[in-house]
């Protein structure tokens, strides 16, 4: 039975030490951005015209306006179409 868990755990490292690296969470693309804010904890915009997945640790592509650019965010707000971002820093 020891060797059986032991096998087990071996199997589980093994597995876990095989994962590949984290990515962003989530990707939303937008048609137009604005900067709202900048801090030491990155900066923050609002955006429109937007679709995509994922709230924390996300990929957004803005096309036009002062946020144009691809940027990493900590967490994001989609509703409706538009998008609050926080903490983002250019990807």
């Amino acid at each position: 039975m020891k060797r059986l868990a032991l096998l087990m755990v071996a199997a589980s490292a093994a597995v876990l030490l095989t994962a590949p690296p984290a990515l962003a969470d989530g990707a939303h693309h937008c048609f137009f951005g604005d900067l709202t804010a900048q801090d030491a904890d990155g900066y923050d915009f609002a955006a429109n015209g937007c679709d995509g997945t994922g709230y924390g640790d996300v990929v957004v592509t803005v096309l036009g306006g002062t946020a144009a650019g691809v940027h990493r965010c900590r967490y994001v707000f989609p509703w409706n179409g538009t998008l609050g971002a926080y903490g983002c820093a250019p990807a």
